[in-house]
């Protein structure tokens, strides 16, 4: 794992985050996973929502928990029920589509599945049970319960673990992984044109991500361009970030990339940081010995001073 432990020496702690508007970056394939929202707000559950052969999967407990139901199983027949405190539940069988909603029976459009020890049913069971208005968009990357959301920041799963993250990945080619101590890492690839993506376990939990655009051989004001695509983006998605904000315009001139030069040049790199919830962003351009290196950080704040002890003892 060569190449993993050199990006992880230095520093690229970053993720991909969708596709940047004002960036010149290949289109990506639909993500084999989407953040889901609830009612607005970006699902409690540490498991992702996953997709699988066009059909939108949600963690059952951890979803159903996020409406306010309470999951048990039983132990003879290994039915899964989750019952609200109006009386609404719905019963579900590991491998069979026959399922119980409402008091109705009724065929769920593909099996309740176990997946890493976690049941999980089609997103279309949920409007079945409550009512709710239901939804994906491939595109984007995500998928609701409730209203679709007006904002659509992405938030990484913290907590899934080095198994889920494999089994979620779709067609990603796994270019390197392994580990040492506490950290693990998987380095993934979706084509040969595309971008890197690094994901950084402690203790088998996700606690980093990792994006490395390509940025290799391309002039100054590619780059700059590149660099103010994410950070526009990011903006859109997050709000003011809470630290650094230098904003490279959308169009350079030659005029405008001479005083981004300087800039870059005096302050020794372009950054800037957002924070939301536990998760903090951090974008970041800086000169190295061969060009440039260019990332943006999504690392999971509370556990970032361990990850760091961690990776300093590799």
């Amino acid at each position: 794992m060569k190449k993993i432990v050199y990006l992880t020496l230095v520093g690229c702690l970053t993720i991909f985050t969708g596709l940047f508007s004002y960036a010149p970056l290949a289109s990506a394939a639909a993500p084999a996973s989407y953040t889901l929202y609830v009612d607005g707000n970006i699902s409690s559950s540490k498991l992702p929502t996953i997709v699988e052969k066009g059909t939108t999967l949600i963690p059952m407990k951890a979803v159903l928990t996020d409406l306010k139901y309470t999951t048990t199983v039983d132990s003879k027949s290994k039915a899964i029920t989750a019952k609200n405190s109006a009386g609404s539940y719905i019963i579900v069988t590991t491998g069979s589509k026959k399922a119980k909603i409402n008091g109705s029976a009724v065929l769920l459009s593909v099996p309740a599945k176990a997946l890493n020890g976690t049941i999980y049913i089609p997103l279309s069971a949920v409007k079945q049970l409550t009512g709710k208005a239901i939804g994906a968009d491939a595109s984007m990357g995500i998928a609701w319960i409730g209203e679709k959301p007006a904002s659509t920041a992405f938030i990484p799963p913290w907590g899934i673990t080095t198994d889920q993250m494999k089994s979620v990945s779709g067609e990603k080619s796994l270019l390197d992984e392994g580990g040492t101590g506490d950290i693990y890492l998987l380095l993934y690839q979706e084509s040969p044109e595309d971008f890197e993506e690094l994901y950084i376990f402690y203790k088998d939990q996700l606690a980093a991500s990792a994006y490395f655009p390509d940025i290799s051989g391309q002039n100054e004001a590619y780059i700059l361009g590149v660099y103010s695509g994410m950070f526009h983006s990011t903006l859109r998605d997050y709000g003011k970030p809470v630290a650094g904000s230098f904003v490279i315009d959308k169009d350079i001139d030659a005029v405008k990339l001479d005083q981004y030069l300087t800039l870059l040049a005096n302050e020794g790199s372009l950054s800037s940081t957002w924070k939301m919830g536990d998760t903090k962003i951090i974008i970041l351009l800086k000169p190295t010995d061969s060009g440039y290196a260019l990332s943006m950080k999504y690392v999971n704040a509370s556990v970032e001073s361990k990850v760091k002890v961690a990776l300093d003892a590799i």
